[in-house]
């Protein structure tokens, strides 16, 4: 039976007392403190915590924390989290990012608590500008290891009082994430969701060796076919090479708009054969659809050129494997678009 108005109106007003009680507990929280999901998404996060990483919550509520820990310590916060995730607590120093790309070491306990992870921040600018402020913070940290039955205990409170108000809100914030992630024009992963999962990828690389590929997809003579059909017609194209890129990779994959008319594709599980074969299938599907016009372009049809770089020794990190891509793609344009290289 539907709820009736009244009912509706006592458990709105029954949810914002909790609201008020549970912001009121935050603030008590002295240091930076945050609430992050399963994913590591941002659920929560009080006066200090916004404070010290200078973002509005509009921004930091479309964020995952691992956004805010420098590249180069991205695997240590991984290993982290999958510690919490065996029910362990933590207690690690790294630096995070604020919104201006300040580097800010701080000192990081953690816990999860089935699907809600707790992180307090500790600020450790002051506390490391001499040797002996230094070891008297390393006196302190075991004074906060001993401590951490009571951290946990307060922890748990907070976190049963939350539980139900996460359940309410998490299908409104997964949709929301999903925008966050999306490009509006194709509707496929955008360029800062390309970057992250690419950069998740290849930490994984590290601990769990798999072959691992990346395709970066040009259209050619994109600007040409604009500059004679207009942008209407170009978008139209756009979002039609995204949807023939679904078609032409595999399930698993990922598929993004890098940006303008360049596309790109991680190819998970898959080596330089493999590679090559899903590139020559996209470029194919690409060549043998009819677009509007195409009899126009310079070439007579409307086409992709597409590079190829798979991670190796040499080619280990996310700026290697975008380059050497690009170079690839490079090299394909040179020799007549139209064409895979790599």
């Amino acid at each position: 039976m539907s709820s009736s108005l009244k009912e509706i109106q006592q458990r709105i007003e029954a949810l914002e007392k909790e609201i008020l009680l549970l912001r009121s507990s935050f603030e008590l929280i002295r240091d930076p403190f945050f609430l992050l999901n399963q994913k590591k998404e941002f659920l929560k996060a009080n006066p200090k915590g916004m404070e010290l990483l200078g973002y509005r919550w509009e921004e930091l509520s479309g964020m995952t924390f691992l956004e805010i820990i420098p590249l180069e310590e991205a695997g240590k916060a991984i290993d982290q989290f999958e510690e919490m995730r065996e029910g362990k607590e933590v207690v690690e120093t790294f630096h995070i990012l604020n919104r201006d790309g300040l580097k800010i070491p701080v000192e990081l306990f953690g816990t999860r608590k089935e699907e809600t992870y707790f992180i307090q921040l500790k600020d450790l600018r002051e506390k490391i500008q001499s040797t002996e402020e230094w070891e008297r913070l390393k006196r302190q940290l075991m004074e906060r290891i001993r401590e951490r039955d009571e951290y946990a205990r307060e922890l748990q409170a907070i976190k049963d009082l939350f539980k139900e108000k996460v359940k309410e809100v998490e299908k409104m914030r997964e949709e929301a994430l999903l925008l966050s992630y999306t490009d509006d024009l194709t509707g496929i992963y955008n360029h800062r969701f390309f970057i992250q999962q690419l950069t998740l990828e290849v930490e994984r690389q590290r601990r769990y060796p798999t072959e691992l590929s990346l395709l970066m997809i040009d259209i050619d003579y994109f600007k040409h076919y604009n500059d004679r059909n207009g942008h209407l017609a170009g978008d139209e194209v756009l979002r039609g090479i995204a949807h023939l890129l679904h078609q032409g990779v595999r399930q698993s994959d990922i598929v993004a708009r890098y940006g303008g008319e360049e596309f790109a594709a991680i190819l998970i599980n898959a080596g330089r054969e493999k590679a090559r074969e899903i590139a020559e299938r996209i470029r194919r599907i690409v060549a043998e659809t009819s677009f509007p016009n195409e009899r126009q372009q310079p070439n007579q049809n409307l086409t992709v050129s597409i590079g190829i770089a798979t991670f190796s020794p040499a080619v280990s990190t996310v700026t290697d494997l975008i380059r050497e891509a690009d170079h690839a793609l490079y090299r394909a344009k040179r020799k007549g678009r139209n064409r895979v290289e790599g």
